[in-house]
């Protein structure tokens, strides 16, 4: 019953590692050996949204059940050597009679750096039924290293430059220029997931529009490229749709999976944004 996870998971991460390219495991090395690295310049990128005071509702399906809800919100974050941040909160929660049987409650977190949009902070705490799992990854995005505590331990790793956790690789995937994408163009993101470098790859399969619960809207479709096997049946069995204007608002995510099927789709848009982005606000 870990369908709840994969389905934030995906609300999240727009993708799933890549069948064609096989996860590495980071170089582990020590405390002292960490905080000795080399420290090298960290990248701005051009900035072309603003997510701060992002609040998005999504209803969560599971074949003909309405299981859950998930919701999306951004904030200001803390400093990190002076560099600004983005506070990004996914959680996800079980409704209804599920709530009773199958308890979830899960909590995202990323504080995503504003100039140069990769993480300084990812923590992720899941309450599936019986299953726990609590972990926080403290990035050195300046010492391409990276600090994983579980279960009370603490272990440091090396990473590539700028590697993204799963909700930093959806906001980075939002600030591409998207509109200028063809058909059949792949994005690909390294990401950290579950301990592994991951290579998150979605293919652009063109403008669509959509209905959701949110309303009518112009979108972009993509097939994030899955694994055949356990979860999914065929590679293109997820779509994740977002809008066509500059937001990239998350609206629609349909699977079909080996069991049943998972869709996500937009409830509100209670976001509260300042300036020309207010404007983008809703269909």
């Amino acid at each position: 019953m870990r369908w709840f996870l994969l389905s934030l998971s995906l609300v999240l991460a727009t993708a799933a590692p890549a069948q064609s390219v096989r996860p590495v495991v980071p170089g582990e090395i020590s405390a002292d050996s960490a905080i000795q690295r080399e420290v090298l310049p960290l990248r701005t990128l051009p900035r072309r949204t603003d997510f701060a005071g992002e609040d998005l509702l999504y209803s969560v399906r599971y074949g003909f059940i309405e299981a859950g809800e998930a919701r999306l919100t951004v904030t200001a974050g803390p400093d990190y050597g002076g560099r600004s941040t983005w506070k990004v909160t996914g959680t996800g929660r079980s409704t209804g009679a599920l709530d009773w049987v199958f308890r979830v409650r899960d909590h995202y977190e990323s504080h995503i750096d504003k100039a140069g949009l990769f993480p300084h902070h990812f923590t992720r705490r899941v309450r599936e039924g019986g299953y726990r799992l609590e972990r926080e990854i403290a990035f050195d995005p300046a010492r391409r290293s990276a600090a994983t505590t579980q279960n009370g331990r603490t272990r440091h790793h090396v990473m590539p430059a700028f590697v993204q956790d799963l909700v930093s690789a959806f906001y980075c995937a939002r600030r591409l220029p998207l509109n200028r994408m063809h058909p059949g163009e792949v994005i690909d993101i390294p990401t950290i997931v579950d301990g592994k470098i991951h290579t998150l790859r979605a293919r652009f399969v063109g403008p669509r529009s959509v209905d959701v619960k949110a309303g009518t809207f112009e979108g972009l479709a993509f097939a994030p490229i899955v694994r055949k096997g356990r979860i999914w049946k065929d590679a293109d069995d997820l779509t994740v749709i977002v809008s066509a204007d500059d937001r990239h608002l998350p609206v629609l995510i349909e699977s079909d999976l080996v069991i049943g099927s998972v869709r996500l789709e937009l409830v509100e848009d209670r976001s509260v944004l300042e300036g020309a982005q207010a404007a983008s606000i809703g269909p």
